[in-house]
């Protein structure tokens, strides 16, 4: 397994990571769960830290339309 690989089922962190410019690999399901998954673990794990504790700053706009692209990848 890819030791630099960054998994997240939060939706909303996935869209800030792919925002942030963040590589998307794959969205795998394990047992109805869907887990992003990104390349760069340690960059992610920085962002991601940012993002829940109030200190990531992103374009609403592109937030919301990635939001929006994420929810129909996985409801499709």
């Amino acid at each position: 397994m890819n030791q630099n690989i960054y998994r997240t089922k939060d939706l909303a962190e996935a869209a800030a990571l792919i925002v942030e410019g963040q590589s998307l690999i794959k969205i795998e399901r394990e047992q109805g769960i869907c887990w992003f998954v990104f390349d760069n673990k340690n960059i992610c794990e920085s962002l991601s830290n940012k993002f829940f504790f109030g200190g990531l700053m992103i374009n609403a706009r592109e937030y919301s339309n990635t939001m929006k692209l994420l929810k129909g990848r996985i409801f499709s």
